[in-house]
């Protein structure tokens, strides 16, 4: 067979490269803890006594021992471990702003409207987003809600006289209080309440209750009915504030007040002094909270469980066969794990692959038994070749030189190259076909970062060359009386330096009886008996030690001799011996 027009068939036949989903450690297995932050692309990882702050690609932040409160409005204030003391805050990209001097507001230890409230000595304060005190000294004071913040002071504030009830602006200025178009003085003011998510607040002057709206600042009396407008029975204060404020539990305290001569008000608030409900004479009105947005958690990333161990698929491609303790959570295209007792996370990268080569992306001609080549991985550029290997099973025909690993990592992409010797299979053909005839698989899996990848199916395209040819002598042909003896030379066609590889002859005939003598390695003589007139089908079939056989076909037309007769002139006693020739499949792309 031409070798020129096989190698035609082949390009355009060629083998291909498989690839393979990749999955990276963004945070390593070696914490003891892990989770997200509230509200922030942020993740907390805590170990031996240390808390670590990462970004949602792997970066590190921050590293603390002290303890980190959950991120509100972007910033996550810190504690000395056991005590109140606060050492300072984080912003979103781990810069740490110290505080000193400063311990928490003990229910509130968190920035709220961009404030953060502390006592520092004897008196509460407000320090902003970098970390600067803002002017002013309350003895109590609640943290800022809904752009407000409710505070107690001393109008004489070194000899300690004249406490005052103040309500804190965002731009921290104090609110006036008017009704009707009189403005009040700070003695009047007996009681201020927090806003709520309504723009609501409670504030009784000269023992009468108004409502604060906080989006004008204007006064609105209370009544025990909606739509009373009668003056005369606003809700005022029996007695003191002490006699009329008390607590209903821990967290809810109570304002009562009287309206008029039988009618009554309650109203309820919560423990940062937030208005939650009133009580009227028909009935009580909760006021709206707004409901906190919770995080979305989404990810087209699946846990998959097989035996005692889990692993990840993307939608249903798996990405990581069962190799770890537990997949904890999915998330966008990441996951939480745990490996050998420690939890890290891993990201799946989608667009990113191994792509994987055998003889450089060229078909494998068969020449012997063995076929020395190489196979090569390539990369994605996070992947390091040093923290990389690849396992084939030796069964499947293809033997990894593991000592010949060749690793690289360049700035045009890092690869790993083995040297391996790949086994003929049994059954590969000796032409080559559009289908899985002439495909080999070789199960791989590749060994990064301590992960395992999936068993990729490396497939090549493949053929046994036959590099040897069967030529009849015609010169040495005879026939008598049926009788067919003929010579046929071997022609190898060996390449500089190879061996003579020893191979054995068989003879396949039509049930003929046939004597098959060897004259030399390349030279034979076969004599077959009783030949059949008409066509006889003879196959030389040259089997080289452990490689599939290579068969020549001949067909061998025999006439016998007859005389003349009316209708037919006399024959001669004759044969014809013709090569077959192989019929080319079809070139098809695909495999």
């Amino acid at each position: 067979m031409n070798r020129k027009l096989i190698f035609g068939v082949i390009i355009l036949v060629s083998t291909f490269n498989i690839n393979g989903q990749v999955a990276k450690w963004l945070i390593p297995p070696a914490y003891d803890n892990i989770y997200m932050a509230n509200d922030e692309d942020l993740i907390f990882t805590d170990s031996a006594n240390y808390k670590v702050i990462w970004s949602f690609s792997g970066k590190r932040l921050a590293v603390t021992a002290d303890q980190v409160l959950p991120y509100r409005e972007g910033l996550a204030v810190t504690m000395e471990k056991g005590t109140n003391f606060i050492s300072g805050f984080y912003d979103r990209g781990g810069k740490f702003t110290p505080l000193t001097g400063c311990s928490a507001y003990n229910r509130m230890p968190f920035f709220s409207n961009n404030y953060l409230l502390v006592k520092k000595g004897s008196s509460f304060r407000f320090i902003d987003g970098q970390g600067k005190l803002l002017p002013g000294q309350y003895t109590e004071a609640y943290p800022f809600a809904n752009g407000y913040a409710s505070c107690r002071a001393f109008g004489n504030i070194e000899k300690q006289k004249d406490p005052c009830c103040l309500l804190l602006t965002a731009n921290n200025e104090q609110v006036l209080f008017s009704y009707g178009g009189k403005q009040f003085d700070y003695d009047d003011v007996e009681f201020i309440s927090s806003v709520n998510d309504e723009n609501i607040g409670i504030v009784v002057i000269k023992h009468r209750l108004y409502y604060f709206n906080g989006k004008d600042q204007r006064l609105t009396p209370v009544f025990d009915q909606k739509d009373e407008i009668n003056i005369k029975k606003q809700a005022k204060l029996e007695g003191n504030l002490a006699q009329s404020y008390s607590f209903e539990s821990d967290s809810v305290s109570v304002l009562s007040a009287k309206c008029g001569k039988d009618g009554s008000v309650k109203i309820f608030f919560d423990e940062f002094l937030i208005p939650i409900s009133i009580k009227l004479k028909d009935g009580r009105y909760v006021f709206r909270k707004t409901p906190k947005m919770e995080r979305a958690i989404e990810s087209l990333l699946r846990k998959v469980k097989g035996g005692e161990k889990y692993g990840i698929s993307w939608e249903s491609r798996e990405v990581l066969p069962p190799q770890l303790d537990n997949v904890i959570t999915c998330f966008d295209d990441k996951a939480f794990v745990r490996l050998s007792g420690k939890i890290g996370m891993i990201q799946v990268l989608n667009d990113e692959e191994f792509e994987i080569n055998i003889n450089k992306g060229n078909p494998v001609d068969f020449r012997h038994q063995k076929y020395e080549t190489t196979i090569r991985i390539d990369l994605p550029k996070m992947i390091s070749s040093r923290d990389t290997r690849i396992e084939i099973d030796p069964k499947s025909g293809c033997d990894v030189d593991m000592t010949s690993s060749e690793k690289k990592d360049t700035e045009f992409g890092n690869f790993i190259q083995y040297n391996c010797v790949l086994s003929i299979p049994s059954s590969l053909p000796d032409e080559m076909y559009n289908d899985s005839r002439n495909v080999i698989t070789y199960p791989t899996q590749v060994i990064y970062n301590g992960l395992r990848s999936p068993i990729i199916p490396l497939k090549i395209k493949a053929w046994h060359y036959k590099y040897f040819n069967v030529d009849v002598n015609e010169s040495e042909t005879s026939i008598h009386q049926g009788a067919l003896s003929f010579t046929f030379n071997i022609n190898a066609e060996r390449m500089p330096g190879e061996p003579v590889y020893p191979t054995n002859v068989n003879i396949q005939t039509d049930s003929l009886q046939y004597e098959l003598e060897k004259i030399s390695e390349t030279r034979y003589k076969c004599k077959v008996l009783s030949l059949a007139e008409g066509t006889n089908n003879i196959i030389v079939q040259i089997l080289e030690n452990g490689c599939p056989p290579a068969s020549f076909p001949f067909e061998v037309t025999y006439t016998k001799p007859s005389a003349r007769t009316k209708n037919r002139a006399a024959a001669k006693e004759d044969v014809v011996i013709k090569k077959k020739a192989k019929v080319m499949p079809t070139p098809h792309l695909e495999i």
